[in-house]
């Protein structure tokens, strides 16, 4: 089920946590242990901000939620920003950015003519490359399967095997499946081995390199 309270972005400065305020401090401690125990990848010792609206969580509440941060996840707050009612809502913020080098821009969106339209499922001990571009497949990508491309790879279906976007090295690269439970992803050089068994979230979702340099799998919402 998605987490409406507390979201987790990567945005150039860093890891944001962006919370509904609209609820109690133990439903947000509450949240924040689903969503973290939920993720691919430890995030002991990085630095996070907090993203919320004022009330109804206090200033006293605020330092109950940094110290329950620090003494039970061993995360660093950074900051607080709070916003004012008439900004758009951070938990509908644009999915993360990061603070590589090589950010999407439109000088580097995905180049889909260049892109390779698979139309059928990858099945264990198939490997399909598309060194020229994107890739987009309609259908699943099984285990024992592999899919390799020089920039996205797209899966209208689910990714069960492995992917590894941005071969050539474009730390840019982003992984979307409507269904994601692989064996293990790659873009670039960074490698994520989601943990044996994991089941899906029942959303799409969308995998990055993030701010601390580590493959960060999210909701996805659109570009």
């Amino acid at each position: 089920m998605e987490n409406s309270i507390v979201k987790l972005r990567g945005y150039k400065d860093g890891l944001h946590l962006i919370i509904n305020p609209k609820v109690s401090l133990t439903e947000v401690e509450t949240a924040i242990q689903e969503l973290l125990d939920s993720m691919n990848q430890p995030l002991a010792g990085t630095s996070i901000h907090i993203d919320m609206r004022p009330l109804p969580l206090s200033s006293e509440d605020l330092k109950k939620l940094e110290t329950h941060l620090t003494e039970n996840y061993d995360l660093v707050v950074s900051g607080v920003n709070v916003f004012d009612e008439k900004d758009e809502s951070p938990i509908l913020a644009a999915p993360a950015t990061h603070s590589i080098s090589q950010s999407l821009t439109n000088d580097n969106q995905p180049d889909f003519e260049q892109s390779q339209i698979v139309r059928q499922t990858i099945r264990s001990g198939q490997t399909t490359s598309c060194l020229s571009g994107s890739m987009i497949i309609y259908g699943d990508v099984n285990p024992g399967g592999e899919v390799v491309a020089a920039e996205d790879i797209i899966v209208l279906g689910a990714l069960r095997g492995n992917a590894h976007a941005g071969a050539h090295g474009r730390l840019s690269s982003v992984i979307i499946a409507m269904e994601l439970v692989p064996l293990q992803l790659q873009i670039g050089s960074y490698v994520n081995r989601p943990p044996v068994g994991q089941k899906p979230r029942g959303y799409p979702e969308i995998a990055r390199v993030g701010a601390e340099d580590i493959i960060i799998v999210e909701e996805f919402i659109k570009f």
